[in-house]
Parts: C-alpha cells; structure tokens; sequence
C-alpha cells in the first residue's frame, strides 16, 4: 500500500511540474503559428523556441504606443513597420538564435529573442 501511495505522490509531482513548465510559453495559433503579443513596451513571450521552417507571428495587443521588431542583425527578413495594430510574421528557415527589438523604445527596454532549433 506504501508503494502505491508513493506512486500517486510522485504522478501528482510529475503534473505539477508539467503544468509548471508550460507557464510562460508562447501561444500557438490554430495555423501553427507561434504568436508573440505586442503589448505596452514588451513582448510576450520575450523569448520562443520554434522548429526549422515555423513562423512567429507578432500581434500587437497595446493600447498606447507604436511599436516595430527591428532585428539586430538583419538575415533575409525585413523589419516590421512600425504601428500600433495588426500582425507581422516571419518564417524561419535556418537554425540559430534571432535577435529583436524595438527601435522606438530601444534594447535595453523592448527587445526579444526567437531561438530555432
């Protein structure tokens, strides 16, 4: 009976550090898509860790300012415009790690990472 308490408790854990490790993840579109929200002077997530050949879509969600992804180094994609609603989006077909920021509120205050693997 021991052993099978200790196997509900350790299930229970398992679960907990699950749901844990989900919290803070990106959002996926029904299309695939990661999405990344532009909210008031940060991104959310600030950092996504994506597959070869999947997009990011950014959606801003702000209410006050306008905002733009800027890529620190640029690798093929143009930067978005900048604004204060709609999408932009952008397919990712080489492994490594994709700086960003936005160029009206600078790095140190609005700046993201995608990761792809």
């Amino acid at each position: 009976m021991l052993s099978v308490r200790r196997s509900i408790a350790t299930l229970a854990l398992l679960g907990a550090a699950t749901g844990l490790a989900s919290c803070g993840s990106s959002t996926t579109s029904p299309s695939g898509q990661t999405i990344v929200q532009v909210k008031d002077n940060f991104f959310s997530p600030s950092s996504v860790t994506i597959s070869v050949g999947q997009t990011v879509e950014w959606q801003w969600a702000g209410t006050t300012n306008s905002h733009n992804v800027t890529w620190v180094v640029t690798s093929g994609a143009g930067n978005s415009a900048t604004q204060s609603s709609g999408t932009y989006s952008r397919t990712f077909d080489t492994t490594g790690t994709y700086d960003y920021y936005c160029s009206i509120h600078g790095q140190s205050v609005m700046s993201g990472t995608v990761v792809v693997q």
